[in-house]
């Protein structure tokens, strides 16, 4: 396990960097989830620190309903709680771009962000899913891809030397495809570990 993060930068820079990667709004328990779930920053500092990011205006709050942020602050005291989500504003997204690979290693900041996507499920990244195969040969070639916000995130062409095998492929992308992506990116990156974990 890698150390705990242990500087006030660190862990700053450390949850905008995430928020930034991440790329849309998520809720507070969600954000405390991906931050604290590899053991890197305990819990109390990651509420004393995420406070501290939006006090500064560099995490933005906005109600979960797309209704007005001060109307909806009004609201949470009139008439009790209401959910919010939070982003990275574009002042966060700068300090992560500029301090991140000075205080966060990079086998940190890539085995957390894969961790958080972990966490987050391809349909919360609005990952579109496509598949298609065709005959070549004796076998069959099948292509499937995933696309999300970010762009194009997974576009694979293999060789299925047979039609069962051909169709366990389609079935298994069909029904799992956030499982077959998180295992090409635990072999390819060598973290075959990631594939056993829970």
């Amino acid at each position: 396990m890698a150390e705990k993060l242990r500087s006030s930068d660190q862990i700053k820079v450390f949850i905008l960097y995430l928020l930034d990667k991440i790329g849309y709004p998520l809720e507070y328990t969600d954000i405390a989830t991906i931050i604290i779930r590899d053991g890197l920053v305990d819990y109390f500092d990651f509420v004393e620190h995420f406070h501290q990011l939006l006090m500064a205006g560099h995490i933005a709050k906005l109600p979960k309903n797309g209704s007005d942020a001060v109307a909806a602050d009004a609201a949470e005291e009139d008439e009790g709680r209401i959910d919010w989500l939070f982003e990275v504003t574009d002042t966060g997204r700068t300090i992560a771009k500029g301090l991140a690979d000075d205080l966060l290693m990079t086998a940190v900041r890539e085995k957390s962000y894969i961790s958080a996507m972990r966490h987050l499920s391809l349909e919360r990244r609005k990952a579109v899913i496509t598949q298609s195969s065709e005959q070549e040969g004796t076998g069959y070639i099948f292509h499937c891809s995933i696309n999300d916000m970010d762009g194009l995130a997974l576009n694979l062409s293999i060789r299925a030397d047979s039609y069962n095998q051909l169709s366990r492929m389609k079935q298994n992308f069909e029904e799992r495809p956030d499982v077959v992506y998180r295992g090409i990116i635990a072999l390819v990156t060598g973290n075959v570990n990631y594939l056993f974990d829970t």
